[in-house]
């Protein structure tokens, strides 16, 4: 991750705050000025603080570098996000872990290995690989891929027939991301909002399923993305089936066929369509 020292400093200055007044009961007056001229990046809590000092969200003054390894995850994650896990299976076997120099990495290696696993029928094996980014990572990496490994390993759990505890893994999940101090891309707070609705849906729990999805909804809106708009939708035409609720079904339905239209035939569309022909039976 790199941290944005000139972005950091135009935005304190657009809130008239000198170096001090931000750094005040947070950390030193030398961590803003290291931050700012370059681009040190500071303890979590510490980043976390200045940005609610700010009300911003982190991404504003921290992105991911981009070299050889951060393409080949995205590339994985955009594998995964189409289903395509042949393609993000073979890409994994290409990264050697030995290799990979920050915890940050590490994290989420272990992470996309374990989705992959999941999605495989490799229970135990996912379950270990995600244990190890929870134990080993949690302390050193206040990011996103926290709540994302805490919903897999709900996924894993709830594949194993396991629903007791694949709910309390669920709603931990929620927990973190509801605290607002994960590090993350509109992408991975989407992906997230995603994954925990499907959860709650599979976990036969419509309301908390409509909920979570439609704040993946408004980020979206936020931002003006079409990000997993279709799929969001989807879930909440399928969360209000369940509901037994069918008119307001239809209507969130055709809103997700539109979307998956506009997002040129993703994954969600013959899903869409077939859950619509179902309930014009």
């Amino acid at each position: 991750m790199k941290l944005r020292g000139d972005v950091l400093k135009q935005i304190r200055r657009k809130r008239g705050l000198s170096q001090t007044a931000l750094a005040e009961g947070i950390c030193t007056q030398a961590t803003i000025s290291l931050m700012e001229k370059q681009n040190r990046l500071p303890k979590m809590d510490i980043l976390t603080a200045i940005c609610e000092r700010l009300n911003i969200s982190s991404d504003r003054i921290v992105e991911n570098e981009v070299s050889g390894i951060n393409e080949t995850f995205n590339q994985i994650v955009d594998n995964l996000i189409s289903r395509n896990f042949e393609d993000a299976s073979a890409l994994l076997k290409k990264v050697h872990v030995k290799n990979l120099e920050s915890d940050f990495d590490k994290q989420r290696y272990y992470y996309l290995v374990g989705m992959v696993q999941v999605e495989n029928n490799q229970i135990d094996e996912a379950i270990f690989n995600f244990e190890l980014v929870l134990t080993q990572f949690a302390t050193t990496s206040a990011n996103i891929y926290l709540a994302m490994t805490t919903a897999g390993m709900a996924l894993a759990y709830l594949k194993r027939g396991d629903k007791e505890r694949a709910a309390r893994l669920t709603n931990r999940s929620v927990k973190l991301i509801d605290n607002k101090k994960l590090i993350g891309s509109l992408h991975q707070w989407a992906s997230i909002d995603c994954q925990i609705a499907e959860l709650y849906l599979q976990l036969e729990d419509p309301d908390n399923a409509i909920e979570v999805a439609n704040k993946g909804i408004e980020l979206c809106r936020e931002h003006d993305s079409l990000f997993l708009l279709d799929e969001l939708y989807l879930c909440i035409g399928r969360s209000y089936i369940l509901k037994n609720e069918k008119e307001e079904a239809k209507k969130v339905l055709k809103i997700a066929e539109s979307l998956s239209i506009a997002r040129n035939g993703s994954v969600a569309e013959d899903t869409i369509l077939l859950e619509l022909k179902n309930l014009e039976i």
